[in-house]
C-alpha cells in the first residue's frame, strides 16, 4: 500500500509524490494555455480578413451569431445521427459494415470544430475590445487578441460555469460568427 503524507497546500492526505504530479499538471495546463493564445494570434495574423469579418458579425448581431452556431451544430448533430442509423447503412450504402461511414461521421463532427477554430480569433478579438474598453481603450490589436484569448480561456476553465456555459457558448458563437462572416462575404460578391 502507498504511504500517505499530509500535503503542505491543504490538510488532506495524498499519496507520496502526488504533489509533484499536481505541479506538473499545472505547468502543463499553463503551457497549453500559452500555446492556445499563440495559436489564436497566429490565426488572427494569417486570416486577418476572416478574423475581422467574424468580429464584425459578433459586434453587429451577437444573438444571430449564437443562433447560427446553434443551428449549425444541430444540423451537424442530425447528420451524425443519420450516418449512424441503420437506414443509412443498409439503404444508402447497401451493406451492414462500412468503414466509410465512420470517416463521414468523423468529418461531420470535426468540420464544425475546425470552423469554430477559424471564427475564434474574431470572438476573442471582440472580447479583447470589450476588456480594453474597461481599461481605457488604449491597447494594440495584438494585446486585445492575447488578452481576450487568455481571459476567455481562464474563464472556460472555471469549474461548472466555465465547462458547461462559457466553453460551449464560445464554441457556438465562434462557429456562428464564421458562418455569418462567410455568408456576408458571399452575398457581397
Amino acid at each position: 500500500m502507498d504511504e500517505m503524507v499530509i500535503s503542505g497546500a491543504s490538510p488532506m492526505l495524498m499519496p507520496r509524490g502526488s504533489s509533484n504530479q499536481i505541479i506538473i499538471d499545472i505547468l502543463l495546463l499553463f503551457f497549453l494555455l500559452v500555446c492556445f493564445v499563440a495559436l489564436m494570434v497566429f490565426l488572427a495574423a494569417v486570416l486577418r480578413s476572416t478574423t475581422e469579418d467574424s468580429k464584425d458579425a459578433i459586434q453587429q448581431t451577437p444573438v444571430l451569431a449564437v443562433l447560427t452556431g446553434l443551428v449549425g451544430y444541430f444540423a451537424m448533430g442530425v447528420l451524425v445521427v443519420w450516418l449512424y442509423s441503420e437506414a443509412f447503412i443498409e439503404g444508402v450504402l447497401g451493406t451492414e459494415i462500412v468503414a466509410g461511414f465512420f470517416a463521414a461521421t468523423i468529418v461531420a463532427t470535426i468540420v464544425p470544430l475546425l470552423l469554430s477554430l477559424l471564427g475564434a480569433p474574431g470572438a476573442f478579438s471582440y472580447i479583447g475590445d470589450r476588456i480594453a474598453a474597461l481599461h481605457g481603450g488604449n491597447m494594440s490589436g495584438l494585446r486585445r487578441i492575447v488578452l481576450g484569448t487568455f481571459i476567455s480561456a481562464l474563464a472556460a476553465l472555471f469549474p461548472i460555469i466555465g465547462w458547461f456555459l462559457i466553453s460551449p457558448l464560445l464554441l457556438v458563437t465562434s462557429f456562428g460568427a464564421f458562418l455569418l462572416a462567410r455568408w456576408r462575404r458571399l452575398r457581397i460578391r
